[in-house]
Order: C-alpha cells, then sequence, then structure tokens
C-alpha cells in the first residue's frame, strides 16, 4: 500500500463539523479549546456519514471509537497546519477558496435542483476575475490534462458557473445553514491536512538498505500471501437478481435482508455442510451473498495483509491450506474461510517491489507517529457518547475487501 493512500485514509473517512464559533476560534492569535459535543457529533453521523458507513458504526464499538480518534487526528493536525502559517499559502488559499465555492454550489443546486448560470453571468465573472481559472488549475496539478486541448474551454466555463452559483448561495445565506457550515469546515480541515502530510512526505529522512532488510527480518510472516475461497452470508439489504427468461416478475424480487440471527444460522448450516465433506466451491456458488467471487467459487486470489477488513484477515491468515475457519463475523456479514494456498515472498534484496513495499511503511509509520503525536493536542476534544442509529441501506452485498482497494492488483 503507498504511503499517500495510507494516510489519505484518514481523510476519506472523516468528516469533520464544528459550530458556528470554531472559524473565529481557528483564526485568534490564541485559540480557544476546541469542543465536538454529542450533539455536533449525532448531526455529523446522521447527515455526513453514508448509510454504510453509518451501519458499520452502529454495529462496531471499535469503529465507533475510530471515528472519534481520526476525527479528533484531522482537527488536530489541521489546527497545528493552521497555526503554523500554512493558511497563509497562496497555493492552499486558492485550493480552500474553490472548496469553499464547491460546497456552496451544490448547496445551491440541492436547494434549486433545475438552478443554472446563463452564458451571460459566466462570461461576466471569467472577464472580470480572468486569473482565476489559471490560478485554480496551478494549485490543482489532477486538473491539468483535462484543461488542455479543446475541453479547456469547456472546464473553464464549468468553474465560472460553479462560482456563479456560489455567490448566488452566500446571497442566499446558504452559507450560514448549519450543514453547509459542517462542510466547509470539512474541507478546510482537509485541505490543510493534506498539505501538511505532503510536507512531512517530503521531508522524511531516506531509507536506507539496512532498515529495509532490517524490517522485513522481523515481520517476514506480514508478505506472505494467501488464496482463499470464502463463503459470506450477508446481513445486509441484497440486491435483486437481473430479470432472466422465463421467469415470473416475483422470482425477481429483492431478497430479504436476513436478521444477524438469521444470517447466523445459515452460515452455521453450510459451515456443517462444509465439515461433512461438501464441496466448498460449489456451496458458495450457489450461496455466497459476495458477487465479486461467488461466479468462481468463493475465490481470492493471492493477497498480502492489509487488503481485506482485519477479523477477514486475522482469521483467514491463521489457517493452514486446506483448513476452515469457524463463522467469522464482519460488518457484512458471516463468513466461511478456507485457506487453499500460502506463499513467501523473496527478500527485498532479490524482490524490488518488496523493498518498495517496506520503503512505504516505514515512511507511513514514521508520519504516523508524528501525526499521533500531534493528535494528543489537549485543547481539541471530541465527544465519544453520541446517539448511533444508522439509515436503511440502499446496496447489496459485498466482500471483505477494504473499500477503495482491489481484490487483486
Amino acid at each position: 500500500m503507498s504511503t499517500p493512500a495510507k494516510v489519505g485514509a484518514v481523510i476519506v473517512l472523516v468528516v469533520v463539523l464544528a459550530g458556528a464559533g470554531l472559524w473565529s476560534q481557528w483564526r485568534s492569535s490564541s485559540p480557544a479549546p476546541l469542543k465536538l459535543t454529542a450533539h455536533d457529533m449525532e448531526l455529523l453521523y446522521n447527515e455526513l456519514l453514508p448509510p454504510e458507513k453509518q451501519q458499520e458504526i452502529a454495529n462496531s464499538p471499535e469503529e465507533k471509537k475510530k471515528l472519534v480518534d481520526d476525527l479528533k487526528r484531522l482537527l488536530s493536525v489541521a489546527r497545528r497546519a493552521e497555526s503554523e502559517g500554512y493558511a497563509d499559502r497562496p497555493d492552499v488559499q486558492t485550493q480552500m477558496s474553490f472548496q469553499r465555492d464547491f460546497v456552496l454550489y451544490n448547496s445551491y443546486r440541492k436547494k434549486n435542483p433545475d438552478a443554472k448560470a446563463s452564458d451571460e453571468e459566466v462570461n461576466q465573472y471569467l472577464s472580470s476575475h480572468p486569473k482565476d481559472f489559471d490560478d485554480f488549475i496551478k494549485s490543482n496539478p489532477r486538473f491539468e490534462t483535462q484543461a488542455q486541448g479543446p475541453q479547456r474551454e469547456g472546464l473553464r466555463r464549468q468553474f465560472g458557473e460553479l462560482k456563479v452559483l456560489a455567490v448566488k448561495a452566500r446571497q442566499d445565506k446558504l452559507d450560514q445553514d448549519e450543514l453547509t457550515k459542517l462542510q466547509l469546515m470539512l474541507d478546510r480541515s482537509q485541505s490543510l491536512y493534506s498539505v501538511y502530510v505532503d510536507d512531512l512526505q517530503k521531508t522524511l529522512d531516506k531509507v536506507d538498505d539496512a532498515e529495509v532488510e532490517q524490517y522485513f527480518n522481523q515481520h517476514t510472516a506480514d508478505f506472505d500471501e494467501i488464496r482463499v475461497r470464502h463463503i459470506l452470508v450477508s446481513t445486509r439489504p441484497q440486491a435483486a437478481d437481473d430479470e432472466e427468461e422465463g421467469k415470473k416478475p416475483e422470482d425477481n424480487a429483492k431478497p430479504k435482508q436476513l436478521t444477524d440471527e438469521e444470517a447466523k444460522k445459515k452460515a452455521q448450516d453450510l459451515l456443517n455442510r462444509v465439515r461433512t465433506g461438501e464441496d466448498f466451491a460449489k456451496l458458495a456458488e450457489q450461496y455466497s451473498d459476495d458477487p465479486g467471487s461467488k461466479s468462481r467459487g468463493g475465490e481470492y486470489d493471492f493477497f498480502s495483509k492489509g487488503r481485506m477488513v482485519p477479523e477477514f484477515e486475522n482469521a483467514a491468515f491463521a489457517l493452514k491450506p486446506g483448513e476452515v475457519s469457524d463463522l467469522v463475523k464482519t460488518a457484512f456479514g458471516y463468513h466461511i474461510i478456507k485457506l487453499e494456498e500460502r506463499r513467501t515472498v523473496q527478500p527485498p534484496s532479490q524482490d524490488q517491489k518488496v523493498k518498495q513495499q517496506i520503503i512505504e511503511k516505514i515512511k507511513d509509520d514514521r508520519i504516523q507517529e508524528r501525526l499521533k503525536e500531534i493528535a494528543q493536542d489537549p485543547s481539541v476534544t471530541v465527544a465519544e457518547d453520541f446517539a448511533t442509529t444508522p439509515k436503511a441501506l440502499s446496496g447489496g452485498g459485498v466482500g471483505p475487501h477494504q473499500p477503495g482497494k482491489p481484490e487483486k492488483d
């Protein structure tokens, strides 16, 4: 896993919120203590987290605590960046300005779904602010490719429309809306967090070969790769099957969501059948709720640690080839895992890929240690005791791989 991906996981996961006084707290020369109350956290949970994440947090005290810890770290690091003058850098100001307008644009479109800026309004904005688009592209390298050739003008006009509608949002005082404030603070925190971490990565000491070899020798088992099969009995809502010729409409009805107790019983019955010698792959094809693997008999090709959710990963790596696990509970439901094969990678002196993985891991550990130290800021507190009642899920069953991570490169 790459260092940016690992550090960026915090940004993807965490949603941050603040009351009306938070901005002024950050901008003061002697910031007042920052406290997110239980009410703040409930608003965050209910309005800004997707239903899948709400469900996961509601079912797992560990995930709830992780949200609180990650949020405290994000706020603390962003606050540190603010105190060190990052918010005064022209490139960061340009980035934050665009993100503020993007939030306001979305708020305005949500309130006025059919709203559009006229050509006249867009032309007037672009002619009045001739450098804004170029400054935006310079501070957002990921858009440089899109801003070349004939598509540049289209992107420029989209930028102009966003700015025009953001102005209208301010005129309608949408920037005073509670939910919009949350999103504004989220994006500001993300910007400051990102640039601060980027600078940390650039200033890290070089990792030498001796450190790489030492790390590998101390963590050899961490580089094992395994190939498994699994059967998932989902506790999440299931998507309806595609219509098939000859089937009645009722045959394609959306499957009933199982309760935790029902899912556990079904999984135990399947495990009993596996234990008595029935073919694991055939059972997976017939009964698994993981659409990503059931057609392959439940198989996940070789993967290393860090690719799956912890409960699944820990159980799978503890098995011996040919061995079948007991029931494994994750946020997705109940799994039965069979280890098909295990292999050990070559040492870093013989495998450049392994060497690079270790270098990135050592660098990431150094960064995480630094961020952990900053997160101890006693002036930032986040309430841990807040209500978690998730919204209904709309998706189907999914496999145990980490969100945003492929099953196999």
